[in-house]
């Protein structure tokens, strides 16, 4: 299945958002917000056509489960760097 590019576009779009969400989430200690985003993206990301971020989801999720800050950090910092590599790819 072939998905257009608008729709990436949105997709990665949101994904800044949520990036957004999981940094403030750090500062609270909330490591549910890790575990949905994480499962979501773990779920959806291939669909798009980004095996990266499922993987990238599944370290999400694993990290809030385990409760591993220095782990979810580096999941958030891989998260972005590629979302904003697609993006530039998109436009």
């Amino acid at each position: 299945m072939h998905i257009l590019d608008e729709h990436k576009k949105k997709y990665l779009n949101r994904r800044i958002s949520e990036i957004e969400e999981l940094k403030q989430s750090l500062g609270v200690d909330d490591f549910d917000i890790a575990i949905n985003i994480g499962h979501r993206l773990k779920g959806n990301g291939e669909t798009f056509g980004y095996p990266i971020i499922s993987a990238l989801g599944i370290s999400l999720e694993q990290a809030g489960i385990a409760k591993d800050k220095v782990k979810l950090r580096e999941a958030i910092k891989q998260l972005e760097v590629n979302v904003e590599e697609n993006l530039k790819k998109i436009h």
